[in-house]
Parts: C-alpha cells; structure tokens; sequence
C-alpha cells in the first residue's frame, strides 16, 4: 500500500507538472484551453472550470492539455486564440514547456538531496569472479555498515588479512551480516576482498549551494541520458536488440520505490529526480507524439514557409502514439517477466 500511495505521488507530480508547464505557458500567451487531462480517455471524471475542463482518466500513464488551434482545421471561431495565431517562436515554448518543468523538477529535487545531505557510507562496486568476496556473498551495491569513507575500510581489510572478519552490510531493505576472511596474499591486480570500492554520502550544503550543486549533477545526468539514449538507438538500429535488455518501465520502477522508502525521502527524492530528468530528455527527441516530434514539425514549417499536410502530421502523431503504446507495453511485460 505504501509503495502504491508512493507511485500515485510520482505520477501526479511528473504528469500534472509536465502539463501545468503547457498550459502555464498557453496562458501566458491568452490561448484557449479545452482541457486539462490526468491519464487518458476513457474519463472517469470531469469537472468545468472556466472555459477549461479538468479531467481524470482511466489510463494513468501520461496526461495532456488540449489547445485550442493545435488542429488548424478547428481554429474557426476565434482565431485569436487559436494557438496557430502565434509565432513559430512562441509555439516552440508553449511546445517545449513540458519538459522544462519535467527538467526543473528533477533539479529541485536533486537540489533537495543536496540540502539534506546523505550520511557517507561505502558500497561494493565490481566483485572479482571467485575472489572472498564472491565467494561470501557479497554482491554489486552492498552498503557496507560501520565505515565513513574507502580509505577507513581499506585500513581495516589490511589489518585483517587472513582473519575471519564479519561486515555488516545493507542489501536493499535487507540488513545482512557476511562472513568474510580477506586474503593473505591475493593474485595481482586484485585486493584482498576482490572487490572495487565506491564512497558514497553527499555533504550537506545550504540552499543556494545545494541548488548549483543540484544543477551541475542535473546536467551531468542530463548528458549521461542522452549518451546512453544514443547508444541505445544505435544499437537498435544495427540489430542489437539486447541492448533494450536494461530499459525499464513502470513496473520495473514501482518494484523498487517501496525499498527506496523504507530506505528515507533521501533516495525517493533521487529517484523522482532522474524520472523527471529521464521524462525531459525523451520527451525533446525528435518522434510522434513526442513534443520534440511536434516541435520538428513547427521548426520544418518556419524553415520551409510551408505547411505539412494536416492528414499526414495527424497519422505520423498517430502512429507515433501507436509505437509508444507498444513499446510501453513490451518494456511492462518484460518487467513482469523479471519480478517472477
């Protein structure tokens, strides 16, 4: 229950704050909105405020603002505030103001880290293949309790080579004790545990600190997605189809926000700050449906003085969404696949 209470959270704030950051900015600029949808059709729930209609829908997976003139073809009775009365200049913020607010959430929310700061603590990184490590139990991520830094475990391992030591380690929401017995004299290249080791914690900073700080891992993020995006496509195209092996959907995400809670808001700020960043970096590429797909299409028509024809940019949306349907659907499967 506290896992889904948690999700319900996540989604009102990604989905309702990407939208917020369309209709914001359709205001601004004294456009019409039709409506403001959470999830998609069927509706459960409506309510008219103004001239805006506020919805709750049956698929909780996203949201929308309807404009009024993002369909040329109805843009007859006040044309005023259609939005195909702006420039292209101002259609492209109206456009991209989702994923800005996608973007400025997942920075507030980094920045919150920052501001609260983590106590440092020490995680297994790589585990050599039948070192003592391995051999214990010990495994990728493990917290290892009772050590503030590398360098203090370090010194411990060395003071113990050839004794049986015991680690108290945190394994999700698992706490564990490993027995462990670091070698003597270990093969080259490797410690006596056999293990790489990654210091964790983040200091506490003051908010505006925590907000530069917040922003400089934002970007650092921001730029390891669109890498790892590349990458992922690239492989795609070159028939590589195990790299989509690591995307994970809803299902995958919901699976580990209840360990996340039990481990404190710390880690649930994290990850509702790398969804955001995440829905920000996809949602600016250039596909269907996508508003970096509509944002291509007003860039096009501004470079070409023309107009694409309506029959064909509404099937390319279309289908787009069809893709994106689909694509949701393999990821959620795949994710069930792996919780059994």
């Amino acid at each position: 229950m506290f896992t889904l209470f948690i999700a319900v959270i996540f989604l009102g704030i990604l989905i309702i704050g990407h939208e917020f950051g369309h209709f914001a900015v359709a205001k601004l600029f004294k456009l019409r909105v039709d409506e403001f949808g959470f999830g998609f059709p069927p509706r459960i729930f409506r309510k008219k405020v103004g001239e805006t209609l506020y919805s709750l829908n049956a698929i909780p997976f996203g949201g929308f603002v309807k404009i009024y003139g993002e369909n040329p073809n109805e843009a007859t009775e006040d044309r005023t505030r259609s939005f195909q009365s702006l420039s292209a200049f101002k259609k492209s913020l109206v456009v991209v103001a989702g994923a800005v607010m996608n973007l400025l959430i997942g920075w507030f929310a980094i920045s919150a880290v920052f501001m609260i700061g983590v106590q440092p603590s020490v995680f297994i990184g790589n585990v050599g293949s039948s070192s003592p490590a391995d051999l214990a139990g010990l495994q990728r991520g493990d917290k290892l309790g009772d050590f503030k830094n590398v360098e203090e475990f370090i010194a411990y391992v060395e003071t113990n080579r050839g004794n049986n030591v015991l680690l108290n380690v945190t394994r999700g929401a698992e706490l564990l004790v490993i027995n462990v017995t670091p070698r003597v004299a270990p093969p080259s290249g490797e410690g006596p545990l056999g293990v790489s080791l990654i210091d964790g914690g983040i200091a506490r900073h003051g908010f505006f600190g925590a907000l530069y700080e917040g922003a400089k891992a934002s970007i650092n993020i921001l730029v390891f997605i669109f890498v790892s995006l590349f990458g992922l496509v690239s492989s795609l195209f070159v028939g590589q189809w195990g790299a989509a092996a690591g995307v994970t959907g809803p299902v995958g995400i919901f699976s580990f926000l209840g360990v996340a809670g039990k481990l404190g808001i710390v880690y649930l700020l994290q990850i509702l700050g790398l969804i955001s960043l995440n829905l920000a970096a996809i949602n600016v590429i250039p596909f269907p449906a996508l508003d970096g797909g509509r944002l291509f299409f007003i860039i096009y028509e501004k470079l070409s003085g023309g107009r694409l024809n309506q029959k064909f940019e509404a099937a390319t949306h279309m289908v787009g969404f069809a893709v994106l349907l689909l694509l949701m659907l393999a990821v959620t499967i795949k994710d069930i696949i792996n919780l059994t």
